[in-house]
Order: structure tokens, then C-alpha cells, then sequence
């Protein structure tokens, strides 16, 4: 019993070469075990889906991912980044997803200047 979400993460980094650094910080901080996929473009991710979870902040599975979230940028930070200019994206991105059982209740969280890969569909059908 109690409140349960579905939650999806995907991460991937913007250069091929930085995808074995951000499979290592995955492994080594977050709870749940990624997949690792490759497009047909060649682009690889990291993809994480968790159904029917009881997602809440006190948990200590919860608190890895938002301590990770939270310090995504200075960890990933772009080390050939010019100071001068404010904003910057990190070498690696994350996007979170997490839908609860009532139809508002959609949460969505990104890294700076991810491309916006993960997206929600609901929809409404006719099956007589």
C-alpha cells in the first residue's frame, strides 16, 4: 500500500568519450541498475525505469539520486569552460522523470542544456 510512482531516468554525455566516466559515477553513486543503450546513430545512454515505487525524500535510495542531481553540474562540470560567461552545461546530462498515481502529480527534472530526450504521452482511446 501507500502512494507509488513510475519513475524514468536517462543520462548520457554530450562527447562518446565521456561515456565510460559517467557509466563509473553511476555505478559507484546511485542505487538501481542502469542499461546501457546505443541508437542507431551511435548515440549511448544510460536508461533507468522503476515501476510501482514509493518515491519519497526520506528514503536513503531517494536521497542518492537527489544528492546526485543536486551536485550534477560541479561534478560533471566542463573543464574547457570559459569563465567569463555565466552559463554552462556539464560534459554529462540526466533527465528524471517521475509520474504518481493521480494524473497531475508528473514531475520532470534536467541538467542544464540536456536535449529534452524524455517525454510524456498519455493517451485516451476507445475499446469496445
Amino acid at each position: 500500500m501507500g502512494y507509488r510512482s513510475d519513475v524514468t531516468m536517462v543520462m548520457y554525455p554530450k562527447r562518446k568519450e565521456d561515456f565510460a566516466m559517467l557509466k563509473l559515477f553511476v555505478a559507484e553513486n546511485l542505487p538501481d541498475e542502469f542499461e546501457a543503450h546505443e541508437s542507431d546513430s551511435g548515440f549511448r545512454y544510460l536508461y533507468c525505469y522503476i515501476d510501482g515505487v514509493k518515491w519519497y525524500d526520506s528514503y536513503d535510495e531517494v536521497e542518492a539520486y537527489n544528492t546526485a542531481f543536486n551536485e550534477w553540474e560541479q561534478v560533471f562540470a566542463d573543464p574547457n569552460h570559459d569563465p567569463t560567461r555565466s552559463e554552462h552545461a556539464p560534459i554529462c546530462h540526466y533527465e528524471f522523470m517521475r509520474v504518481g498515481e493521480e494524473y497531475e502529480d508528473v514531475q520532470y527534472e534536467c541538467s542544464y542544456g540536456s536535449d529534452h530526450a524524455l517525454n510524456l504521452s498519455r493517451e485516451v482511446y476507445i475499446d469496445l
